[in-house]
């Protein structure tokens, strides 16, 4: 890797993109961008007030913010029986 290069969702980077954001979600940076929308309204964490040209985010925020709803999003383990097979 380059100087100028930098890895994707490095949580010590000091700001992340679009680009970071979607690497984190599993998503493409287009889907990323189309979901902000939604994010925002469940709480995403607003832009860094310094990047209004390329929106930038601080990572612990947004790592924050991802833990919070996947922790919501967690449902109950299922309740599993085991039964023997046979004929009935």
């Amino acid at each position: 890797m380059s100087v100028t290069e930098r890895c994707l969702a490095d949580p010590a980077a000091g700001w992340w993109t679009y680009a970071d954001i979607a690497h984190r979600a599993g998503l493409s940076e287009r889907t990323a961008r189309e979901r902000m929308k939604e994010w925002e309204r469940a709480g995403f964490p607003v832009p860094l007030p310094h990047s209004r040209r390329e929106l930038r985010w601080h990572p612990p925020a947004v790592l924050r913010w991802f833990e919070r709803v996947e922790a919501a999003a967690r449902a109950a383990p299922p309740q599993l029986a085991v039964i023997q097979g046979g004929r009935g």
